[in-house]
């Protein structure tokens, strides 16, 4: 008997999986339910019915909305959906899989009726580049990393040097392997503006290993965002330099300048201040050094760390 219902259950969740395909939510639902009234301890029927009827809502109200608008829907609610899973002792993989596949394939549908519209000349290029950047994080999430590369390529070609773009580009080349290109592109990520880039669709093993490790010094939100390219540099993540051309070299001396003025504004929050600023400093010295600029003006910003954070001018020289 057991043996029957094991089989009769597998039976059960493939006609389910085959239901959600087709966006048939609630009878999905109806079937995994029916067949735990003969199976109530199979935890993997529990799960997918839940999982019916955490997306059901949101998937038939997409009809009244505009293209966009679906996709957002969708990857809002899949930011949801990721929180309902990590609370699950043992989510069914086979269920996930269904989930992603209907998720990100409805909303690459939905993100492509717009490619058209704004591959035009007089398209708006901040609008074309989301379009983009959407498909291309689509793409990822469905594991097609070479189409997914393709359109966030596109995305920063559009509108060059947003933070966004580049950490999901970034993600994708670890995922295809590509550890160097990466480290380049995360860096310069964080560098441009960490509190942009969105950590929970980055899935590479070399930037969730070094948020969790900056986590354990207790940093959170926009914190934790602002610590990663600081402890990226430490920790060796971030090791992949490029030289900087003169006019990025003189922006960041002027952000550097503004920088140390807000942070002597006591109504500044600091916290947020000190990691951006230690940034900077890594990188103007990074700059001095493939330059062999004097060493005078390496100490020089070597002392301005020690004065802003003793522990982490400590960790930095130890390394250098």
């Amino acid at each position: 008997i057991i043996k029957f219902m094991v089989v009769q259950s597998d039976s059960t969740l493939s006609s389910a999986y085959a239901l959600v395909a087709d966006g048939k939510l609630r009878e999905a639902q109806a079937a995994l339910e029916e067949a735990l009234t003969n199976d109530l301890d199979n935890h993997d029927l529990v799960f997918a019915a839940s999982c019916c009827s955490f997306w059901r809502d949101t998937m038939e109200r997409l009809d009244g909305m505009e293209p966009f608008e679906q996709g957002e829907s969708l990857i809002n609610h899949w930011k949801r959906f990721k929180v309902r899973i990590s609370r699950e002792e043992k989510p069914s993989e086979r269920t996930v899989y269904a989930f992603i596949k209907k998720v990100f394939s409805t909303a690459l549908e939905q993100y492509g009726k717009l490619l058209d519209k704004t591959n035009t000349g007089n398209a708006d290029s901040l609008l074309h580049a989301e379009v983009c950047r959407k498909i291309g994080f689509c793409y990822k999430q469905l594991g097609d990393f070479e189409q997914a590369l393709k359109f966030l390529t596109e995305a920063n070609a559009s509108v060059p040097g947003r933070a966004e773009i580049l950490a999901e580009m970034a993600d994708c080349y670890e995922l295809c392997g590509e550890d160097k290109s990466a480290k380049v592109i995360f860096r310069e990520a964080f560098f441009l503006d960490p509190e942009k880039v969105d950590l929970t669709f980055l899935e590479s093993p070399l930037i969730n290993k070094l948020v969790a490790m900056v986590s354990l010094q207790g940093y959170m939100g926009a914190e934790l965002l602002e610590w990663i390219p600081v402890y990226g540099t430490l920790y060796s993540v971030f090791n992949v330099r490029r030289q900087l051309k003169s006019q990025e070299v003189g922006r960041l001396k002027q952000d550097i300048y503004a920088k140390e003025n807000e942070l002597k504004d006591p109504n500044n929050n600091s916290s947020l201040i000190k990691p951006r600023l230690l940034n900077m400093y890594f990188w103007l010295i990074d700059y001095y050094d493939l330059a062999q600029e004097s060493s005078a003006k390496i100490h020089e910003v070597l002392l301005k760390i020690k004065i802003l954070d003793k522990n982490i001018y400590t960790l930095y020289a130890g390394n250098a």
